[in-house]
């Protein structure tokens, strides 16, 4: 009846990004101020787990800073609203695998909020300023929503070619992102040369073994440095086992006159940790990478090892519980991880030797609930060591020597002790 006409035009592209143009003609006789808005609604909470490691919920983009937001701190907020003011960013809902982003005109001051009532949460986006426009005159804005799946190359483009901020982070790599975003390019490169995820995690395991064969090497010389100074630590232990104090002074003495670091065989390890934490974010959070299948019983790299000795391998008509159900491949983990023991020089304290003794079978059970791309990585890696320190023994004869009268010695201890 005022005169006055509103009008949105939408137009979405191939990869679920929806522009949605404002437009407002002012047909009375008086100037009228307008602000255009967005909101983005869902019903309940989203079925993912949000956990410490992997962000779902409300999140968004304010002024440069991204910023998580739990469901509870939108309940628990003042009138269950939490308010922000940005120019530029977007907000919305993020899940595992999927995103709702409302992105403003990236020049426009907004207010932003997260709302929740009866069971629905609110996204929200509006001009901070009201725009006034003239009797006759049109105003047009323009704003856009993405709804679609997390996929990298997808969101790298949004947020470098059409300048979205940050909105490839809406991926959450966690701590070690500098090492999940190359490991994610990598295997999907070896996933497009291969056809086979499987085959591509088997790929990047060797990648990453030769790209860490110089620290291994320094692991197996500190390693052949500790096998050879161990019949001196026995012999001190023998003389020093009733005053530990001093048995400590002189182990260190004679690390210290034999130039051996006893902890310079941890680096390895200590190397491992960011590189199975990053492939761990990239089978958890990359849609690319869900149901990908690799060989046999395992259909979904990104699941568990569906396949266990529990039920008989799916003879016996029911399934364990996620803490008894150790699939093959984390049995063979703990296998190649006792094999990996068996190579390496036995340590002297007999409570580091029984710790050392059950560490692969803890760590079987540990491993068994983790994805079983995770699990082939960690086998692979594994197998990769062993032959690498055989490979190493070998041209190193006057070890292989010293491990051969080391095993003997055992068995006459052995044998000593039975009779």
């Amino acid at each position: 009846p005022e005169g006055q006409k509103f009008e949105i035009v939408l137009s979405v592209d191939k990869d679920y990004m929806i522009t949605a143009e404002q437009r407002f003609t002012n047909g009375s006789a008086a100037e009228v101020e307008v602000a255009p808005f967005g909101l983005l609604s869902r019903n309940g909470q989203s079925p993912d787990p949000d956990s410490w490691n992997i962000h779902v919920g409300p999140m968004g983009v304010f002024d440069g800073t991204l910023t998580n937001v739990n469901y509870d701190e939108v309940i628990e907020a003042p009138k269950s609203e939490l308010d922000y003011q940005t120019t530029g960013g977007w907000l919305g809902e993020t899940e595992k695998y999927w995103l709702a982003a409302l992105i403003p005109d990236q020049k426009v001051k907004i207010n932003a909020s997260f709302k929740t009532k009866d069971g629905f949460y609110w996204s929200q986006m509006v001009n901070a300023n009201q725009t006034k426009v003239a009797p006759g005159a049109t105003f047009s804005q323009k704003s856009r929503l993405f709804a679609g799946a997390k996929e990298v190359e997808t969101l790298d483009m949004y947020a470098n070619e059409q300048g979205i901020p940050l909105l490839d982070y809406s991926i959450d790599w966690g701590w070690f992102w500098f090492l999940a975003i190359p490991f994610f390019w990598i295997l999907h490169w070896l996933f497009g040369v291969f056809g086979n995820f499987g085959v591509a995690i088997i790929g990047l395991t060797i990648i990453v073994r030769l790209f860490m064969f110089p620290v291994a090497q320094k692991q197996f010389a500190s390693m052949a440095q500790m096998r050879a100074v161990q019949p001196k630590m026995k012999a001190l232990q023998e003389r020093w086992k009733d005053d530990k104090p001093r048995l400590q002074q002189e182990m260190m003495k004679l690390y210290k006159d034999e130039k051996v670091n006893p902890l310079a065989g941890c680096l390895p390890i200590l190397l491992q940790i960011p590189i199975f934490f990053a492939l761990y974010k990239i089978l958890m959070l990359s849609i690319e990478m869900r149901h990908q299948p690799f060989a046999l019983w395992l259909k979904d790299l990104s699941a568990p090892d569906p396949l266990t000795p529990v039920n008989l391998f799916g003879l016996l008509p029911f399934d364990p519980p996620t803490f008894l159900a150790i699939g093959v491949l984390p049995i063979l983990l703990g296998i190649t991880m006792w094999l990996m023991q068996k190579l390496n020089p036995q340590p002297m304290d007999e409570v580091q030797k029984q710790v050392f003794a059950i560490m692969p079978w803890f760590l079987m059970f540990i491993m068994a609930p983790f994805a079983a791309g995770l699990q082939l990585y960690w086998v692979m890696s594994n197998l990769i060591s062993i032959a690498q320190q055989k490979w190493l023994y070998s041209r190193h004869p006057i070890l292989k020597e010293q491990m051969a009268k080391e095993a003997e010695a055992k068995a006459r201890e052995k044998a000593k002790a039975s009779t």
